[in-house]
């Protein structure tokens, strides 16, 4: 299947648009609403760490996303020329602590890992290339 995709700038008030690209993908493939909104929620943590912590203050650049089903998944592509960060490698946060006592921070790698089956990140040719996948079946 052709996969979609779009650019947008590294800003908040670009997000939206991958909202919008999801849902269409989503109703042209007839992804369950559960699937979408885990992706969605993944997605967004995503981004959000990206436009706030990879790029110096007032620095402009483009993040892709692409989405594509392969083998029964949707593959969820983010890549931007940030600085090197490998989410991977984030100490998971401690969920026993109380929460008055929980260092800020952590939860949204913590959602993304938990949400998605499937979690790599790769820094290619000064671009960090984020890939995300949930299994899912058409309904």
């Amino acid at each position: 299947m052709a996969p979609m995709e779009t650019r947008i700038r590294n800003r908040r008030d670009e997000m939206p648009a991958i909202v919008v690209m999801l849902e269409r993908f989503g109703a042209e493939h007839r992804v369950p609403r559960k699937i979408l909104n885990e992706i969605n929620v993944a997605l967004d943590e995503a981004l959000n760490n990206i436009i706030s912590y990879a790029y110096a203050a007032n620095e402009r650049s483009e993040i892709l996303v692409r989405l594509t089903i392969r083998d029964g998944r949707i593959i969820v592509e983010v890549e931007d020329s940030g600085r090197p960060f490998d989410p991977l490698q984030a100490p998971p946060p401690d969920l026993s602590a109380p929460l008055k006592e929980r260092k800020v921070g952590g939860l949204g790698i913590h959602f993304i890992k938990n949400l998605m089956d499937e979690v790599d990140y790769a820094r290619v040719a000064g671009t960090n290339r984020l890939r995300l996948s949930k299994k899912f079946a058409a309904t």
